[in-house]
């Protein structure tokens, strides 16, 4: 598991690198490096860092490929309620192609025996419930035309079974984030080092300018850029199956060298913590009545982080 060099957030080592490489595009500071070692500072090397950086910014995270999870998400609950409809109108032809003593029998055979499970997000019962669907259909032509099943019927069961299952495909390759996190860890690191030997060769640069050195030390950068308690984090609740907000959820969030905090959504599902130091979270949400979850969140200055979490 790649495990990041740098003891700051994402977002501000990509700042600090900014930050140092416009230095370094000073050709008076430049001057100073070369001539400690000509070699290394040509012209040309700003244009190596610069694709350094550009490399580990263009790389998808782990919050982007959660995000594109939870899109998955939402749109196989919307697939799902037309699954369920169909379920729900292929009764209806059941009761008017069977008689009554059959009924039973017959909705639990077109997939009724997986509607409750498939109606609480499992998405295998959902698969099973369409399978079972088209058998049917297939099954019982006669009996179906007699219950005024309309001719199109079948297509649209087939048509929504296949709309769900590819999207399904999708949703489950979507929770493999840890090959993407991986290589984006990767590449931050390749930057990180980067900086710290521009750091390191700044010492040799500098020795005589104290302020010259600042703007090449990562730590000093870094406070610049990403001031204490100038982050927030903003976050909504949804409640799986129903799609509604979620209040009274708790959640406590805290850095590694930060102290706990606390809060808890209201009606609409929202909660807030401001004045945050930039930093990478871990996040406890705890919801009544539901498991415990666990989540990280990367929170830095200058941008309203947000977090929607289905529970």
């Amino acid at each position: 598991m790649a495990k990041p060099d740098y003891d700051m957030t994402q977002g501000e080592l990509y700042s600090v690198a900014d930050s140092m490489f416009a230095s370094l595009s000073d050709p008076a500071k430049l001057a100073k490096f070369a001539a400690k070692k000509p070699a290394k500072y040509v012209p040309g090397i700003l244009l190596t860092l610069k694709a350094t950086l550009n490399t580990a910014k263009n790389m998808p995270d782990s919050v982007q490929v959660s995000s594109i999870h939870e899109t998955n998400l939402l749109d196989l609950q919307s697939l799902t309620i037309s699954c369920e409809d169909n379920l729900q109108d292929l009764k209806t032809y059941i009761h008017d192609g069977w008689p009554k003593q059959y009924w039973k029998v017959k909705y639990d055979e077109a997939g009724m025996v997986d509607y409750e499970q498939a109606s609480h997000g499992n998405w295998e019962s959902v698969v099973s419930m369409n399978a079972k669907m088209i058998d049917f259909i297939g099954n019982y032509p006669v009996e179906l035309a007699a219950g005024n099943m309309p001719a199109g019927f079948a297509l649209q069961v087939q048509s929504d079974s296949d709309a769900f299952d590819l999207k399904y495909t999708d949703f489950k390759n979507s929770r493999e984030t840890a090959a993407v996190t991986a290589a984006k860890i990767n590449a931050n690191n390749v930057l990180y080092a980067a900086l710290q030997d521009i750091q390191n060769d700044a010492h040799s640069a500098f020795r005589r300018d104290a302020a010259g050195m600042r703007e090449f030390m990562i730590s000093v950068v870094k406070i610049l850029v990403s001031p204490p308690g100038s982050a927030s984090l903003g976050m909504t609740f949804i409640e799986v199956g129903s799609n509604l907000p979620l209040a009274n959820v708790k959640v406590t969030i805290q850095s590694a060298t930060g102290i706990a905090k606390v809060a808890v959504s209201v009606a609409d599902g929202t909660l807030e913590f401001t004045h945050l130091d930039p930093a990478n979270y871990r996040v406890l949400v705890q919801a009544p009545g539901k498991p415990d979850m666990n989540l990280t969140k990367e929170v830095n200055t200058g941008v309203n982080a947000r977090m929607k979490v289905m529970v």
